[in-house]
């Protein structure tokens, strides 16, 4: 009976499936808005643009007035617009080689090394790099950097200005200007923070309800945190813990979260998300979608594992790709009104308060 030396697209693409279902969940992007798109693989360009309607048009004006019967309604009122635009590029992995002969391995030792290694590996790099990119997005250039009252130059984690902090009276007051966008069809007000964050929160005597210098004795659980924080504020709440590796890099060798590389790129972002659909379909122009809110997840294709059979060095390789990228239809630094959100600052810098000293 001959040996299979090779696994097929078949099976890479079950595997990939049967790892997508168990895992996908444990990574930032698989909450956000996807907006489905064309590169320069499946389209002519990478690059996609489309109209929104002003955030005002829907805002109640000035203008209503009595009507009775018998008497002309009042004239249209012009409708403003203003537009959303980002470019999606295809990024890839470095290759996992395997040999197509090696020794006595059965077509199920290869698939045990598909199910354990290869795809694993491959598509969780691809998932920690579309969340690098949501990251990267939530303390970009879109949103303007929020405040904490306290001490100059303290932070959240430190317990001797625990008295001096409010941070959420501080939240609360810019949620204050998000809320009545929620009244827009299919806008969901969110909260996303990594564990780090989490953890620097949930021990806070402002939600403990402790006294100063007694937030790690009084402490409360994730889970508990999480609906704490969500009912106070009246947000939905997302805690993500993802890791890279930093010395792919080119940084030193260590294990970070992908929302906490550093603690000035730590994140704890608020904002409007449109959950109107699960997809949005920018691929045509006959399309009518136009995906709004704070942050949006553009995608031509969803993170693969793509194989060649090299004959001529007798191997098969695996590269693990994707086509995404987060952008925000609203945000220009504007404020969190006009930008649908806003992210705390993570670091105490000069004068300024973050949720970590340093």
């Amino acid at each position: 009976m001959a040996i299979p030396y090779t696994v097929s697209d078949v099976d890479i693409a079950r595997v990939s499936e049967s790892f997508t279902q168990s895992n996908r969940a444990n990574f930032a992007f698989s909450t956000m808005p996807i907006a489905r798109c064309l590169d320069r693989f499946s389209g002519r360009s990478n690059a996609t643009s489309y109209n929104l309607s002003a955030l005002s048009n829907a805002l109640v004006p000035n203008e209503l007035s009595e009507w009775t019967p018998g008497t002309d309604p009042a004239g249209p009122l012009a409708l403003g617009e203003t537009s959303a635009s980002f470019t999606v590029q295809i990024r890839g992995t470095r290759s996992i080689v395997r040999p197509m002969r090696q020794g006595g391995a059965t077509f199920e030792h290869r698939l045990a090394d598909l199910e354990r290694n290869i795809i694993p590996i491959q598509l969780s790099k691809c998932y920690a790099d579309i969340d690098r990119s949501l990251a990267a997005t939530m303390v970009g250039g879109s949103f303007a950097v929020q405040e904490w009252t306290g001490t100059n130059g303290e932070g959240l984690d430190t317990p001797g200005d625990f008295s001096n902090q409010s941070p959420l009276r501080d939240l609360d007051s810019l949620l204050t200007t998000l809320r009545p966008y929620q009244n827009f069809a299919g806008m969901e007000l969110r909260l996303y923070c990594s564990g780090k964050v989490a953890s620097t929160l949930s021990s806070h005597p402002d939600l403990t309800g402790g006294g100063s210098g007694s937030g790690v004795a009084s402490g409360m659980s994730r889970s508990e945190f999480a609906d704490r924080i969500g009912s106070l504020l009246g947000v939905k709440v997302h805690i993500f813990d993802n890791l890279i590796n930093s010395a792919s890099y080119g940084a030193a060798a260590t294990i970070v979260e992908t929302f906490n590389e550093t603690s000035t790129s730590a994140v704890l972002f608020c904002g409007l998300f449109d959950t109107r659909s699960a997809e949005f379909d920018l691929t045509s122009e006959a399309s009518m979608d136009a995906p709004d809110g704070a942050i949006v997840l553009a995608q031509s294709f969803a993170p693969l594992v793509a194989s060649n059979v090299d004959d001529r060095r007798q191997v098969q390789e695996y590269w693990g790709r994707h086509g995404s990228v987060a952008y925000s239809p609203r945000g220009a630094a504007a404020g969190p009104a006009s930008d649908l959100g806003f992210f705390m600052r993570g670091v105490a810098t000069g004068g300024a308060v973050g949720i970590f000293k340093t």
